[in-house]
């Protein structure tokens, strides 16, 4: 009698650790997915940057940047970490061909990362969604025979999103990015391949406390907008600064 009770102790005690690490593992999944985090591209892509060049379906195509296309399918690729699964025709073709296929949501608001679709006479335009603040969306482009990167704006209320000439067809949303867990309290690891400059404060200008070697780690306290770049109150060694948040990714 004495085993079984054991038996059935131990059983009990084998259940009962199964769901506990069960709910770790959902509780872990839950915790990574939200810390995707959207960081906003104010800069062209860089040469090195596959997902714009050797890795993108319109690159390979021989339609490679300048062309609105061959960028945002990029900075989807990028967004997202893996090849997107927008159409790889005109631009006029991204919205609808998005509501056939059902592969992301889609809508007339705008959302950090959405890719906004226009209809016109020269095959239709994509641009994508880099921040919204104060009333005003900014957009990330490039033009085909034209600009191979720049920005443009929109007042949130704007329902042609700032090209009145051109038809507005809508969002395409690639996912639920939230800016918010861009930033606060977190470990951010440094990309740029020449390492990263710390600042006395947010700005170019300010004088150089240090350089952050690449695939080093910083302590984000604090977010704030300084001219064109996103900046983080960082913490490296006992050094204390700020440095452009753009060239930096999550890290655990």
């Amino acid at each position: 009698m004495a085993i079984i009770m054991l038996k059935k102790r131990l059983t009990a005690v084998f259940i009962a650790l199964s769901i506990i690490c069960a709910s770790l593992c959902v509780t872990i999944g839950v915790y990574r997915r939200q810390k995707r985090e959207f960081t906003p591209r104010f800069q062209a892509p860089l040469r090195s940057e596959g997902c714009y060049f050797e890795n993108n379906i319109f690159y390979q195509s021989g339609f490679g940047i300048p062309n609105c296309t061959a960028y945002a399918w990029g900075r989807a690729y990028e967004l997202l970490g893996e090849e997107p699964r927008l159409c790889t025709s005109d631009a006029r073709e991204w919205f609808s061909y998005n509501k056939r296929t059902g592969a992301y949501d889609y809508g007339d608001e705008p959302r950090l990362g959405a890719i906004a679709c226009f209809d016109n006479e020269y095959g239709g335009h994509v641009a994508v969604v880099e921040n919204i603040d104060d009333g005003v969306i900014t957009f990330s482009n490039s033009a085909y025979m034209g600009s191979e990167f720049y920005l443009s704006t929109a007042s949130v209320n704007d329902n042609s999103a700032g090209q009145k000439d051109w038809s507005f067809q809508g969002y395409i949303y690639l996912s639920n990015f939230d800016e918010k867990e861009l930033s606060i309290n977190s470990n951010r690891r440094i990309s740029a391949v020449d390492g990263l400059n710390l600042r006395e404060y947010p700005s170019t200008q300010a004088e150089i406390i240090d350089t952050i070697p690449e695939k080093s780690q910083v302590y984000i306290t604090k977010v704030v907008k300084c001219g064109e770049y996103f900046w983080g109150k960082a913490s490296f060694g006992k050094k204390n600064g700020y440095c452009v948040i753009d060239y930096t990714e999550y890290s655990l």
